[in-house]
C-alpha cells in the first residue's frame, strides 16, 4: 500500500514541479529544442534538392541588391516559383553572418525554436501548464520537424509552421474583437509571401473553425473589408513588383498552374501519392505518439467548454489540412509540418489523460511508459540522424575548405562539369567564389586568366565526362584534390610566398580541412 501511494505521490509532484515552476520547465524545454536545433548544424550535409538552391539565389539576391526577382547562377529562378519572403529571410541571415551552412538555416532554426514557445503559451492559456510543458518537450523531440526540410534546414517549412502556428493561435480571439481579423489576415499574407498557396489549407480551418464555434456571428463588415484589402496590399504589391520586373504576369501564371493545378492533379518531382500516405508518415515521422491519440480519442470532449474550443481547433487544425493534402497527387513528408504543433498538443493531452486515468498502484510506470519512455526514444533518434547520417561528407567538406587565400588568391573557379546545387552553394556562397559552369576544352597553349582556378571531376558519373588530369594543359598544376574533385590554376602567375608556406605546411600534415597540395 505504501509503495502504490509512493508512486501517486511521485506522479503529481512532477505535475505540481512543472505548475510551480512553470517558466523553469519552459526554459529548460527551450534548451533542448536549441540543442536539438542548432547541433551540429553548421556542419551538417547541404542537401542538392531544395535548401542549396534556396541559399544560391538568396545570396545572389543580397550581392545585386535585387528584392524583388530570384536568380540562380545568374539567371531567372523559375525552378522553385516561390514568392521572396524566405528568400528576404536568408539574404538578412547572409548579411549579417555572411555566407555560411548555419546563416542558410538560421532562419528556419530561429523560427522552429519560436514555434515551441509559442505552442507552450498557447497550451498553457488554453488548457494547463503540465499540458504546455509536454507538448513542447513532444514539439522539441519530433523527428519529423527537425529532420529533412524541418527546422535544421535552409527550407522554408519552419517558417510557415510559426506563421501558420500564429494563426491559429489567433482564432479564438476573432469571438473577443472583430477587429484582430486585421492580425490574421497580416499574417496570411505573410505566409502567401513565404509559400505562397501553401496557406490554402490553413484558410479553410479558419473558416470552418469560425462557423463551427459561431465566432462569424460577432464579425463586423468593416473590419473583414479592411482584413481583405490589407492582404490583398501585402500581396499585391508584391505582385505587381513581380509584374513591372518582369515584364509580365508569366511568373504568377506559373506559379498557380505549376504550384496548385500541376500538383494537385499530378506527381511532380520524387514523391508518391497515395490517399493515406501522410497518415503512414505520421506513424513513422510523429512516432510513437499517434497510437496514443488513438487510445485517449475522447480526451478533448471531457474538457469544459473553453476547452471543447480548443480541443475543436486543434481536430479541425489536423483534420481538414491533413485531408487537403491528401487529395494531391504530389505528397512529399514536409507538408505536414505544420500539422506538428497541434499535433503535440494532443498527444500531450492524450499522454496525460491515460495517467490519469491509470490505476493509481502503475501511476509512476504508466508516467514513465507514456511519457518518458517516448520522449527518449524520439530523442535518441533524432541524435542518432544529427551525429550518424548528416555531418557533411567528405566531397563536402573538401569544398568548403577552399578559399581565394588557400588557392593563390583565385577569384573565379571554372568547372568542367555541372555542379550540383550543393557544389554550387559551397563554392560560390560559402568560398566566396565566382563560379562558371561547365568550361569546354581549351587548346593545349592556353592558360587560365589570372585569378582564375579549374575545377575537374575525377568521378566517372560525372556528366558530361571530365577530361582526365594527363590532358589538361602543361601550364596548369595541381591545386588541390580529393577522390572525387581536383583543382588546377594556370602556373605562369607567380605564387606568393603565404602561398607557398600553407603549402608546405599541408604537403608536411594534409588533412581534410587543409586540402593535399602538388606541385
Amino acid at each position: 500500500m505504501s509503495l502504490a501511494a509512493g508512486q501517486v505521490s511521485a506522479g503529481f509532484s512532477l505535475g505540481r514541479f512543472a505548475s510551480r515552476h512553470y517558466r523553469l520547465c519552459a526554459l529548460l524545454v527551450l534548451a533542448l529544442m536549441a540543442c536539438n536545433v542548432f547541433l551540429g548544424l553548421a556542419t551538417s550535409t547541404v542537401n542538392d534538392y531544395d535548401e542549396a538552391r534556396y541559399g544560391v539565389s538568396a545570396f545572389e539576391m543580397q550581392q545585386q541588391r535585387d528584392f524583388v526577382v530570384t536568380t540562380y547562377a545568374g539567371k531567372k529562378e523559375l525552378w522553385s516559383l516561390k514568392p521572396p519572403l524566405g528568400y528576404w529571410l536568408m539574404a538578412l541571415s547572409f548579411s549579417l553572418f555572411g555566407g555560411s551552412a548555419l546563416a542558410l538555416r538560421l532562419p528556419s532554426a530561429l523560427c522552429a525554436l519560436a514555434a515551441v514557445a509559442v505552442t507552450m503559451g498557447w497550451a498553457q492559456r488554453r488548457f494547463d501548464r503540465r499540458l504546455a510543458i509536454l507538448s513542447g518537450l513532444i514539439l522539441a523531440t519530433t523527428f519529423g520537424f527537425l529532420s529533412h526540410h524541418g527546422a535544421r534546414s535552409g527550407d522554408f517549412d519552419a517558417c510557415l509552421t510559426l506563421i501558420l502556428l500564429l494563426v491559429a493561435v489567433r482564432l479564438p480571439g476573432l469571438a473577443e474583437s472583430p477587429w484582430r481579423v486585421l492580425s490574421v489576415a497580416a499574417l496570411f499574407a505573410c505566409g502567401f509571401l513565404l509559400k505562397g498557396f501553401a496557406i490554402v489549407p490553413m484558410a479553410v480551418v479558419a473558416g470552418a473553425y469560425v462557423l463551427w464555434t459561431g465566432a462569424w456571428r460577432r464579425q463586423r463588415l468593416v473590419p473583414c473589408l479592411a482584413a481583405a484589402g490589407l492582404f490583398l496590399v501585402i500581396t499585391g504589391a508584391w505582385a505587381l513588383a513581380r509584374c513591372l520586373a518582369d515584364g509580365s504576369a508569366d511568373f504568377l501564371v506559373r506559379m498557380f498552374k505549376e504550384d496548385v493545378l500541376a500538383r494537385s492533379t499530378a506527381i511532380v518531382d520524387k514523391s508518391s501519392s497515395s490517399p493515406l500516405g501522410y497518415v503512414t508518415a505520421l506513424f513513422d515521422r510523429f512516432a510513437p505518439w499517434p497510437l496514443l491519440i488513438l487510445a485517449a480519442a475522447g480526451v478533448a470532449g471531457r474538457a469544459g467548454l473553453r476547452r471543447r474550443q480548443a480541443a475543436a481547433l486543434l481536430v479541425l487544425w489536423v483534420a481538414i489540412p491533413l485531408a487537403i493534402i491528401s487529395l494531391v497527387r504530389t505528397q512529399h513528408h514536409w507538408y505536414l509540418d505544420p500539422l506538428y504543433p497541434p499535433l503535440a498538443m494532443l498527444a500531450a493531452g492524450s499522454a496525460l489523460f491515460l495517467v490519469k486515468r491509470s490505476p493509481p498502484r502503475l501511476r509512476t510506470a504508466a508516467l514513465a511508459g507514456l511519457v518518458a519512455l517516448p520522449l527518449a526514444l524520439c530523442e535518441g533518434r533524432l541524435l542518432a540522424r544529427v551525429l550518424v547520417k548528416e555531418p557533411m561528407s567528405a566531397d563536402q567538406r573538401f569544398l568548403a575548405a577552399l578559399r581565394p587565400s588557400s588557392t593563390g588568391g583565385c577569384r573565379e573557379i571554372r568547372s568542367t562539369f555541372q555542379l550540383l546545387y550543393s557544389e554550387r552553394f559551397l563554392l560560390e556562397v560559402v568560398d566566396g567564389f565566382a563560379v562558371a559552369e561547365p568550361v569546354a576544352a581549351r587548346p593545349a597553349a592556353a592558360r587560365l586568366p589570372d585569378e582564375t582556378c579549374l575545377l575537374v571531376g575525377k568521378r566517372a558519373w560525372r556528366l558530361p565526362p571530365s577530361p582526365p588530369a594527363e590532358r589538361l594543359p602543361a601550364r596548369e598544376h595541381l591545386l588541390a584534390e580529393s577522390a572525387s574533385y581536383a583543382l588546377y590554376r594556370s602556373a605562369a602567375r607567380p605564387v606568393s610566398p603565404v602561398t607557398q608556406w600553407w603549402h608546405r605546411l599541408c604537403s608536411q600534415a594534409p588533412n581534410e580541412a587543409c586540402p593535399g597540395w602538388q606541385e
